[in-house]
């Protein structure tokens, strides 16, 4: 896998006349002995006679010894030049037959004679070679005048992609991967084949990875084996105790700086390691930092390293001046803190360090050190850093606890505020209890006297109005907030999101994008105070929201991958499960409902350990959305079950996207009439709530359950009162389904697809395929069908019921036999020839061809043909039946 191109070259090189030797480089564990075996197999098949040699140290030290096992036994006095011309004539045989083809693994590790025998038979074309090379070797590399004077094709290969590497994950265990543990595979392993079969080994072996809710996810810490760890040292060679030091230093924290790093250890040891390329630069990173070449050596040395001299380096660092623009650096001055640095740490110094753990979201050590800050007297501070590293693990219970607590030993009025706030948001988030998180606010705005507490208490009060379906009045009371706090304080951060959230569903799609974007440039990350964090959040939820409710379905996948990406950058936490979430949102509205399934299942997973900010029901009517799309409606119905549980009460604001959910699936399951009231009761949440956008796309979604004129009427109502075109495109669409305008639906469609809604692309053009049938426009109809099949397939809904119903009748399989080869250019007697039929059968063939696709002639085949997946049942029925099929996928909708 990953290798296409390099199994062309080498095929290249087996077929060529005469055939070219191969020179494989690369660094350890890439593939090189692989990738030269399957050229020796490749060979054989060909009836090419094959040897197999192996280079190595030992063997070095006797002229042709790896070639031993391949040469006749020579007398001992035999000169080198007898030596050779013996093992020439070995090796190359008589000159007849195939060309023999030696492969010699790790060829740098060759004696000298083994090298001048390899360039001897490889300028002669006796035989074709297949040398690998391990690049970064100490030893000079013997193949490379092959290959710089031509006798050789080389072959280099790198470490797998990212997107390989999952890939390559998947086919091994025989299902998908956790994106979490992607990352970390992809990490440690950095795409090196070698390593990442050991992780995935011990991974099984020790229980460590197992399945679980449908995909692979790694449990604890992902750490390397003993066998891993003897190849990694190989790897490394013979260091010296100053050499080791280097690597003690950086396992104890990376990247530092080179000044640091020698004030550790010593300037030449660095110097030699940097010669060896066991230390790098850390280009991606901070400038003038270094670290190892490969993040298993850190791993290595950290394991093999003992604890009291990893806890001396970290208090030699405490004790530096330190270089605070490496967050790793200022983790590990945290641990060294709990490692009892000199001077002996306050529960100031704790709490301080605990806060700049939890800004970069490594929420466990944020917690020890949080802990030990209480246990040393801290008061409400303390308190306060162990509720913020609590809450996103997801304790609410706890967190109430503690945000009392904290509340109750504050001695000012800041900290009380901040444990207010907390605790607010945790009730209304985490546990739902959104009128007890409003008593709770109103109880203490009034004995709060600093202006920077009010606002911050206002602030979170537009939260309170988002959450509790009151939209308008988040907008309203964020307004006012912001117009009196300064950029960038708290307040002003919590109002930005609270605005950009009622913006989002009010149909202010371009108001909530620029609030998100203010909201981040004004956000500090990190910080010292606990509201960034769900700041952070809340505005990537706003700018998704924003993206999906005006259509825009390509941005928002583009946005969903790339806040993906950059959550896993940082340690695992509560913000993996929310951005697989909006992954899977951003493909659900694009209609690619199979990558849908997969981000929200992983979400979902997610989401059931820890739910601080209550999304959770959201999860659930997504996934139950894509699950009655895919047809699997037990699992749908089984997850709206869920959704009915009183314990997983959606937040109101979010009630409308629930009920259509549960219309969707009600409607898959055949209950019209529940669906239409459930799809009434979701339309009726969103406008008393002035959710404007949200009510347009449930409208529209629903629309087949209720009454479509009323449906172009509202939707026409709420265009004028948005912000985006999307809704007036939703009306039109809605609209000319209604009307039958087949030329209006296929303009419809390709807007749609410009804007990335693939599945409602693909339902308009079935829709526009029905109308062109009824009106006797069969060639439009065809032209019609097959953009639907098309953009279906495209969604990954091929061989799905939903793809089924959007099929035209099919050619026979003989018609599509004639179909083809008269759409290659075949004249009607040279099909005929071809399949040993009249020319008048073939005639009658195309005639029927022509008719169903709606064309004149031949020279529309190629655009009218369209290639369906094999039917599992009878092929579809009359012309008749295709409005029903060009409104089934809707109906999924």
């Amino acid at each position: 896998m990953g290798r296409e191109a390099e199994l062309r070259t080498m095929n290249a090189a087996l077929t060529a006349r005469p055939e070219r030797s191969l020179v494989i480089t690369g660094p350890p564990g890439v593939g090189r002995s692989r990738l030269a075996r399957e050229a020796l197999t490749a060979a054989a098949q060909r009836g090419h006679p094959t040897a197999w040699a192996v280079a190595t140290g030992a063997a070095a030290l006797v002229p042709l010894g790896a070639l031993a096992h391949l040469l006749p036994a020579v007398d001992d006095g035999a000169t080198g030049l007898a030596l050779l011309q013996r093992a020439t004539a070995a090796i190359a045989g008589d000159g007849t037959g195939p060309t023999p083809v030696l492969a010699v693994d790790d060829a740098h590790l060759l004696d000298q004679m083994s090298v001048t025998l390899l360039h001897q038979l490889a300028a002669s074309g006796a035989v074709m070679l297949v040398l690998t090379v391990r690049t970064g070797a100490t030893e000079p590399d013997p193949a490379a005048p092959l290959w710089k004077d031509g006798l050789a094709d080389r072959i280099h290969l790198e470490p797998l992609r990212r997107a390989e590497l999952v890939r390559l994950v998947g086919q091994v265990l025989g299902g998908d991967v956790d994106a979490r543990t992607g990352e970390r595979l992809w990490h440690l392993s950095q795409g090196n084949p070698l390593f990442l079969r050991e992780l995935l080994e011990d991974g099984v072996w020790s229980g460590r990875l197992t399945k679980c809710e449908g995909a692979w996810r790694w449990q604890d810490a992902m750490l390397p084996s003993q066998r891993l760890c003897e190849i990694v040292l190989a790897q490394l060679g013979q260091l010296d105790a100053a050499e080791w030091r280097v690597l003690e230093v950086l396992a104890t924290v990376e990247p530092l700086s080179a000044r640091e790093v020698e004030a550790l250890s010593s300037r030449e040891a660095v110097a030699r390691l940097e010669r060896l390329g066991v230390v790098v630069d850390d280009a991606e990173g901070t400038p003038g930092l270094v670290r190892t070449a490969h993040p298993l050596y850190t791993e290595v040395v950290r394991s093999r390293t003992p604890e009291a001299v990893l806890r001396s380096i970290r208090r030699e660092l405490l004790a530096g001046s330190g270089d605070d623009r490496s967050p790793a650096h200022v983790a590990a001055r945290c641990l060294a803190l709990l490692d009892g640095g000199e001077p002996v740490p306050d529960a100031g110094q704790l709490t301080a360090a605990a806060r700049r753990a939890a800004a970069m979201l490594d929420h466990r050590l944020a917690g020890r050190l949080a802990r030990a800050a209480v246990e040393a007297g801290g008061q409400a501070p303390a308190y306060l850093a162990l509720v913020e590293a609590t809450t996103w693990p997801g304790s609410p219970v706890e967190t109430e606890d503690l945000t009392r607590h904290a509340a109750e030993v504050a001695v000012t009025d800041d900290d009380r505020v901040e444990a207010t706030v907390i605790r607010v948001l945790d009730l209304a988030c985490a546990l739902g209890q959104v009128a007890q998180a409003q008593a709770v606010l109103d109880a203490v705005v009034p004995a709060v006297r600093s202006d920077h507490g009010r606002s911050l208490l206002a602030a979170t009060g537009a939260v309170l109005a988002f959450c509790s379906g009151d939209p308008v009045g988040a907008v309203d009371q964020a307004t006012a907030v912001r117009s009196t706090a300064r950029e960038g304080e708290p307040a002003w951060q919590l109002a930005t999101a609270a605005a950009a959230l009622g913006h989002a569903v009010t149909g202010a799609p371009r108001s909530a994008l620029a609030r998100v974007a203010e909201g981040r440039a004004g956000l500090s990350w990190p910080d010292g105070r606990s509201v960034p964090a769900f700041v952070h959040l809340a505005l990537a939820q706003a700018e998704v929201m924003a993206l999906r409710l005006s259509g825009r379905a390509r941005e928002l996948e583009s946005l969903a991958a790339d806040l993906h990406r950059r959550n896993l950058a940082g340690p695992e936490w509560y913000g993996d499960a929310v951005a697989s979430l909006h992954c899977g949102w951003a493909a659900l509205a694009a209609g690619r409902v199979r990558v849908a399934a997969r981000w929200l299942v992983s979400a979902y997973t997610g989401l059931r350990r820890a739910d601080p900010l209550g999304l959770l029901p959201v999860c659930r009517s997504q996934l139950a959305m894509a699950r009655a799309l895919l047809g699997d409606v037990d699992a749908a119905r089984g997850l709206v079950a869920e959704l009915d549980e009183a314990a997983s009460a959606a937040l109101p604001v979010y009630a409308p996207f629930v009920l259509v959910a549960r219309a969707v699936v009600a409607g898959a399951q055949g209950h019209s009439a529940e669906a239409a009231r459930l799809s009434r009761e979701a339309a009726r949440s969103a406008a008393e709530q002035g959710q404007v956008a949200t009510e347009a796309v449930v409208l529209h979604t629903t629309f087949r359950f209720g009454r479509p004129l009323h449906v172009v009427d509202r939707l026409g109502v709420l265009a004028r009162r948005c912000e985006s075109a999307y809704v007036q495109d939703l009306a039109d669409h809605v609209g000319a389904i209604v009307a039958e305008n087949g030329d209006d639906l296929d303009v419809l469609s390709r807007r749609f697809e410009e804007a990335g809604l693939l599945l409602t692309a693909a339902d308009a053009a079935a829709e526009a395929a029905a109308a062109h049938e009824r009106r006797g426009a069969r060639r439009a109809a065809a032209t019609a069908m097959a953009r639907a099949v098309t953009l279906a397939r495209e969604c990954g809904l091929a061989g799905s019921q939903s793809l089924q119903a959007l099929l035209p009748p099919s050619l026979t399989a003989r018609e599509q036999e004639v179909a083809r080869l008269a759409s290659l250019g075949l004249s009607n007697v040279q099909i005929a020839d071809r399949l040993v039929v009249s020319v008048r059968t073939v005639e009658a063939h195309l005639s029927h061809i022509y008719g169903k696709l709606g064309i004149t002639g031949r020279t529309e085949l190629s655009d009218a043909l369209v290639d369906p997946p094999p039917r599992t049942g009878p092929p579809n029925g009359a012309r008749g039946e295709l409005t029903l099929r060009g409104r089934r996928l809707s109906a999924r909708l």
